[in-house]
């Protein structure tokens, strides 16, 4: 080993990183050394640092589907997973975050663990610099402020009205078309007990930690909306009904990884149909309702079809 990479190997266990590069599709090796909490949350393989840590992890495993699609693309720059917590972190008040980088030659997924406290300070600058932006390009531009009414605002995304808009046009250009649709919809189990216990506040907290998971667990070319206080609604555009559950499934498991300050651990329940051509859109929606209260009855944090 060089005096670079002994360096290298050093800087990185000091600042908890955790570089796994790709050695093929879905294959990796870990490169240098493990920093302490990454052997105490993904336990060592025959005396070596664990490889595949995804095996272990709902959200890494979630994340690996993303990072194998962005490697495959061949883009450069990188994507970031959401900020999760894992049962083998030891500290207080720290969580979990992945990177994957595609370097050139190098394709690597990085592991890092942040503190909470750091973390939700970095956030809210950020929010508060975007915030600072946006308004003053609200003061410059009447049309932004127009499209301001099209979402909603504790959650930033589409409220109802801009929802069933979309909705009605993909309907029409999925008959047009012939390309399939599913629609999903989703509901916060026992949301009202968190409002009772924590506070109408906290619960705010929870529906716009719940609008940004979404946002980043769907593809650019979905649609996702506040349907109304809990209830949230996806529309998953070129997709079949498998396919659907699929993308269901990774964003039940998403939500349930969440993290919220102060707040407890949330799941959703989430009804799914696929799009029959030429059915109204109160039956399609309907469907999909009729599912979410199927999932709710058969015990929630379930995925049920209609």
């Amino acid at each position: 080993m060089t005096d670079d990479e002994r360096l290298a190997f050093g800087l990185l266990r000091a600042f908890d990183f955790a570089v796994l590069r790709r050695a093929a599709p879905g294959r990796y090796v870990f490169w240098g050394q493990a920093p302490a909490f990454y052997d105490a949350v993904f336990p060592p393989v025959a005396g070596a640092p664990c490889a595949a840590p995804w095996e272990n992890s709902a959200m890494l495993d979630f994340f690996l589907q993303e990072a194998e699609a962005f490697f495959e693309a061949g883009e450069a720059g990188c994507i970031h997973s959401g900020v999760w917590e894992e049962d083998g972190l030891t500290q207080a008040d720290t969580a979990l975050k992945a990177t994957a980088a595609n370097l050139g030659e190098w394709r690597v997924v990085i592991i890092q663990l942040l503190r909470q406290e750091y973390a939700e300070r970095r956030g809210i600058m950020r929010k508060a610099r975007e915030q600072l932006r946006e308004n003053r390009q609200l003061a410059a531009n009447l049309s932004i402020f127009k499209e301001k009414s099209r979402i909603d605002g504790l959650t930033s995304i589409f409220n109802r009205t801009t929802f069933m808009e979309l909705l009605l046009d993909e309907m029409k250009r999925s008959r047009i078309m012939e390309y399939p649709l599913v629609l999903l919809i989703l509901d916060i189990d026992d949301f009202k007990k968190v409002n009772d216990t924590y506070g109408h506040l906290v619960g705010d907290k929870v529906l716009r930690g719940m609008g940004t998971v979404l946002k980043n667990s769907l593809r650019q070319n979905d649609i996702v909306a506040r349907y109304g206080g809990e209830e949230f609604a996806v529309l998953i555009t070129h997709a079949s009904l498998d396919e659907g559950m699929r993308v269901a499934e990774k964003v039940r498991a998403a939500l349930a990884a969440m993290i919220v300050p102060d707040a407890p651990r949330i799941t959703v329940s989430i009804g799914c149909s696929a799009y029959i051509p030429d059915e109204p859109p109160e039956e399609f929606i309907a469907r999909s309702d009729a599912g979410l209260y199927a999932a709710k009855k058969a015990g929630k944090n379930k995925v049920r079809v209609m």
